[in-house]
């Protein structure tokens, strides 16, 4: 199913998806009162959202709100905040009655340019992330960047992580643009302190249009290999670049460091495989860890007072459990440069020699 992109620099647009009034149930983040007008007339569940809430109890009292409601199975279920609210909120529609339709109002930027995109949903279980779920696609996302403009700096930071790996895989002109952009987001915050407001404020007063295009082009690559491999069998397996080992820190950190941060140094890490391996060059390596840095990102364990400690025997070891683990091998996504990784499928052994090589 084609999922319908929207956006809008204002939640008013969202007056023309013609919601219908006894059917519509929203799942909005507690910290996001402030929009909570623009779904006046419909019943909304204030929920906090944070990991260690993205677990099996959460769907739970998502489901008997729906139960005690009497939503139908014609019922929609929307969405509101970011990736751990559309995560548990699709998660749940998808298995309330064998699956009702819902829809996302993603309000970060990880958020709009790859959670919420691409049908993935799921919870935590037992520690190990996102290892319960469905590929269900929502049936509208509606994008609104002026949303960003609340975001304090780490959790803007989170995102720009996701629309710079998107960039690596498809659009390398898109890449320098991000960078250059996110980059001077950067130095006029660090100029500026809280002067000039959040994180978010400073990124939406610089240059809007860049950012909706920025944030347009990122949902129009992932949309398009979803439509094309909705369930990862080849070119969707592409996405997960820097994800195998940004999963294994994010385990290792128990929610201790940002989706975000963790695939910044997941990148990296897996550039230094790729070189170690002899299919990229060092200084390509060199290049995106100074690419990452001047937009506020970590390149290393080191960087991060949540990761200090771990080496890469660690994440080499938690990477055993992964989802995408299949028998003794996984697939691993290599980046040789920008437009140019592949898909390798490397024993776990191998791995771990590779990665006690990169000590």
């Amino acid at each position: 199913m084609k999922t319908h992109i929207h956006i809008n620099q204002s939640l008013s647009g969202l007056s023309k998806l013609a919601l219908a009034k006894g059917n519509t149930f929203v799942v909005i983040d507690n910290n996001l009162q402030h929009i909570a007008s623009f779904f006046e007339g419909f019943p909304c569940l204030f929920l906090a959202m944070n990991e260690q809430k993205k677990v099996l109890e959460q769907v739970g009292e998502i489901a008997s709100w729906l139960l005690d409601l009497g939503a139908d199975r014609d019922a929609l279920v929307i969405g509101v905040g970011g990736g751990i609210t559309t995560d548990i909120t699709g998660f749940t529609a998808s298995i309330y009655k064998r699956g009702v339709k819902f829809a996302f109002v993603p309000t970060t930027l990880l958020s709009q340019v790859d959670a919420s995109i691409g049908g993935k949903n799921g919870v935590n279980f037992l520690s190990y992330k996102n290892i319960l779920g469905t590929i269900t696609q929502p049936e509208w996302i509606f994008i609104c960047p002026q949303l960003l403009a609340t975001l304090p700096e780490d959790e803007f930071k989170a995102g720009i992580a996701e629309v710079l790996k998107t960039f690596i895989l498809f659009d390398k002109e898109y890449y320098r643009k991000s960078v250059e952009f996110f980059s001077c987001v950067a130095k006029e915050y660090g100029l500026s302190g809280s002067g000039k407001g959040t994180y978010g404020e400073v990124a939406t007063g610089m240059d809007m249009d860049l950012l909706c295009s920025i944030i347009g082009k990122c949902a129009q690559y992932k949309c398009g290999v979803v439509e094309r491999d909705e369930f990862e069998k080849g070119e969707r397996r592409l996405l997960n670049l820097g994800h195998t080992f940004a999963h294994s820190i994010e385990k290792l950190t128990r929610g201790g460091i940002s989706h975000g941060y963790a695939v910044s140094i997941g990148m990296v890490i897996a550039a230094q495989v790729a070189v170690h391996m002899g299919l990229a060059e060092k200084g390509f390596v060199e290049m995106l860890s100074g690419d990452l840095r001047s937009c506020g990102l970590p390149a290393s364990l080191d960087e991060c007072p949540a990761t200090s400690s771990l080496g890469m025997a660690d994440l080499a070891g938690a990477i055993r459990k992964d989802k995408k683990v299949v028998g003794d091998k996984i697939h691993f996504i290599l980046p040789k440069g920008l437009e140019d990784v592949e898909d390798i499928t490397v024993a776990l052994d191998t791995l771990k020699d590779f990665c006690n090589g990169l000590r």
